[in-house]
């Protein structure tokens, strides 16, 4: 399947080749600027989708908005008429408001509307896109966000309190390609097509989350990702910053024992941290209130061992890196884990909340190994 991609060098145009560079059933032809209007003629025959995405958004001379947005599209419909070639145009949410951009983007609509009339033709009113390879200092106010924050640039904030509503590049990607590939859009109304989800936020609030991503970015602190802006939000941001950044040093905690490291902390699901035993070696020990973790060992050979606070009632899995198991340390049960290998063992550990020394809700107490239930290694959990 071969489709036409105008507008291929900009900010979604990147994108959407990026994906369908991905799909091993698709031919890119791409148009931009500095292409003659030959190109598109010489291959048209072939075409079997466009994505019209091409457009001026600050030119020099407002007469540029015409010729980019308007006539560019005349153009590209009057090749296309009776061939019956499928086609998405990129317009704008400000095509409904009375100024040169706004008006050059209504007239295309309007030539796209009439060629709608025998042919699939989508016209998607975007609203504000953000997403990684915009250009800052452009049309984007997040991308010059990110692209300053990053840099240690400042911002200029006019209204904190100003609503934007925002659509995330590969969100937009998603639905051209559904709509590509014969499926209907998502939102359709009067006539335009939307982009879901959308995101209304405050240019106030979108600053102070960024910030708050580059302070993230020298610890091991991470945002709350699993909520869906901002975890878009934040790969945005991050693909901004310079490599040279991109490499932050963790403290490793040595004894004779081997090693403890916190490789991650979240804001909202706890930490992450790895640690290094040596053979023979026995950590733990201790029990928590509300504290609980996870185990795995992902090098070597364990045995983690669980009594019951209360009742003394006593448990044991012994596990290895042949068949990796997600051990859960319930609270009330002091716990411990012994390398029971040969070899150096390595534990990933989860825990629910971030260690605070001042209130560590950790007791130690022995595991009490006289009469322990050895658990089968067949789990009942399978994920």
């Amino acid at each position: 399947m071969k489709v036409l991609v105008t507008g291929a060098k900009g900010f979604i145009g990147k994108n959407l080749i990026s994906h369908l560079n991905e799909m091993k059933d698709v031919e890119i032809v791409t148009f931009d600027k500095e292409d003659s209007f030959d190109k598109i003629e010489n291959e048209i025959d072939n075409i079997k989708f466009i994505f019209h995405l091409a457009g001026i958004n600050r030119p020099v001379d407002n007469k540029e908005f015409y010729e980019g947005n308007t006539d560019l599209t005349r153009q590209l419909i009057d090749v296309i008429k009776g061939k019956n070639i499928p086609l998405i145009i990129t317009s704008s949410i400000q095509a409904a408001k009375d100024n040169d951009y706004g008006k050059s983007k209504k007239m295309a609509e309007d030539i796209v509307k009439e060629y709608a009339n025998d042919n699939q033709a989508y016209i998607f009113r975007l609203h504000n896109v953000f997403g990684k390879w915009c250009r800052p200092n452009y049309n984007s106010f997040i991308a010059t966000f990110c692209n300053n924050i990053a840099n240690d640039l400042d911002i200029t904030v006019n209204d904190p309190s100003s609503e934007v509503e925002l659509v995330y590049i590969d969100d937009v990607v998603k639905e051209f390609i559904s709509i590509m590939q014969g499926n209907k859009p998502t939102e359709t109304s009067d006539g335009f097509n939307y982009i879901n989800p959308k995101y209304k936020k405050t240019v106030g609030e979108i600053a102070d989350m960024l910030y708050s991503f580059k302070d993230s970015m020298s610890s091991i602190m991470v945002p709350s990702t699993g909520d869906d802006f901002t975890k878009k939000l934040y790969s945005t941001f991050v693909s901004y910053i310079s490599m040279e950044k991109m490499a932050v040093s963790a403290t490793k905690n040595t004894d004779e024992r081997g090693s403890f490291t916190e490789l991650t902390r979240t804001m909202s699901a706890g930490q992450f941290s790895i640690s290094f035993s040596k053979p023979g070696v026995v950590r733990g020990n201790h029990y928590h209130h509300t504290k609980m973790e996870r185990f795995i060992v992902v090098k070597g050979h364990a045995r983690i061992g669980f009594t019951n606070i209360v009742t003394g009632d006593s448990y044991e899995f012994e596990v290895d890196d042949s068949d990796i198991k997600i051990i859960t340390i319930p609270v009330g049960f002091t716990h411990n884990i012994e390398n029971i290998g040969d070899d150096e063992m390595i534990l990933a550990i989860w825990c629910n909340e971030l260690f605070d020394k001042e209130n560590s809700d950790t007791f130690f107490k022995p595991v009490n190994l006289e009469k322990v239930k050895k658990l089968n290694k067949e789990l009942l959990w399978k994920n």
